[in-house]
């Protein structure tokens, strides 16, 4: 069994679910896995002639250029979605219509399933786009084979903060706020923008950025750190969950869309929009050992379930019903 994974453009790069299906693709064990990435050849259609000159079983778009499968046979077709998050947040008017048109409603009638990484993501589709929820699988994300668990005692010094993320919908300011006059150092990965910076120093926050980080080295950052935050207004997954838990770390995540789903009762659960909350959530896990271990145990529990074994057994699975089928 041969399947063609189809990727955004490498200039994407980073720590984005191109690296997660190379995950799976390493995990998977009765198919062969090709790539192909978006751009590899100057112009649009030389990459779609590209594309359909390559002999395989299966078309594996694995997400943000739905748009190929216009021109791929709809029975050999799957398409990942990981969230509906830029549709509704941040578009309006005559762009939202074409960007819901090409990047999910054309998409969807030309593929045989679409696979969702969450059931939030799968209500969303169905709730805005009337998709039909018997051609929609869920299909978690995996952590990263190489993130294991690594103990790390405490510092009573200072307590160790680390949040991944510094776009709007990550709630960094709201952070910030929570952690006004706390004894922590927090760590911030993505690139902080001249407001948060000034927050940061507003409110007195012992910090540290750091940015374009590959996988070893966030892997180095979860097992620095004693706490992960991911307190975001939504995430269509929310991999730091998972990251973090099978590293051995305690997490703080929201109670909005996807998160309480992935957590699973095994990470501290806020009101994003209550900084109150939010600080109440974070003194408890500094000062209360007991309660910080019972997160650690219940978290590496949890995180077996995103086993990248496991997730590739999955797709696996869906390409081989499909392939029977046809």
């Amino acid at each position: 069994m041969k399947i063609l994974y189809l990727h955004r453009s490498k200039e994407f790069g980073g720590y984005s679910f191109e690296e997660l299906f190379t995950t799976i693709k390493n995990n998977i064990k009765n198919c062969e896995i090709v790539d192909f990435y978006d751009k590899t050849f100057n112009g649009f259609f030389k990459n779609i002639s590209a594309v359909k000159k390559i002999n395989t079983d299966l078309y594996h778009i694995t997400g943000g250029i739905g748009y190929y499968s216009i021109f791929l046979p709809t029975k050999k077709t799957i398409l990942t979605i990981h969230d509906t998050n830029h549709y509704e947040e941040d578009l309006k008017g005559l762009k939202k219509w074409v960007f819901g048109y090409l990047i999910y409603k054309l998409p969807y009638s030309n593929s045989k399933f679409i696979t969702v990484v969450s059931n939030h993501t799968k209500n969303r589709l169905i709730k805005l786009f009337k998709f039909n929820p018997n051609k929609i699988r869920v299909i978690p994300n995996c952590y990263p084979i190489n993130f294991k668990y690594s103990e790390k005692k405490t510092d009573d010094s200072i307590f160790k903060i680390l949040q991944i993320g510094t776009k709007k919908i990550k709630n960094l300011e709201r952070l910030i706020f929570a952690l006004e006059g706390l004894n922590v150092e927090l760590t911030i990965i993505g690139k902080v923008n001249n407001k948060i910076s000034t927050l940061l120093k507003e409110n007195d926050i012992n910090w540290v950025n750091k940015f374009d980080l590959n996988q070893e080295e966030i892997y180095t950052e979860y097992k620095n750190t004693d706490l992960v935050t991911l307190i975001s207004l939504c995430e269509g997954f929310g991999l730091p969950i998972i990251e973090a838990q099978v590293i051995g770390r305690p997490v703080i995540t929201s109670n909005k869309c996807s998160m309480p789903e992935v957590a699973n009762d095994s990470a501290h659960i806020v009101d994003p929009y209550n900084i109150e909350e939010i600080r109440f959530g974070i003194e408890k896990i500094i000062n209360d050992d007991n309660y910080r271990n019972l997160l650690i145990e219940k978290g590496l529990k949890n995180a077996a379930n995103y086993s990248p074994n496991h997730i590739a057994s999955l797709y696996e699975n869906l390409y081989q019903e499909i392939l029977n089928i046809n």
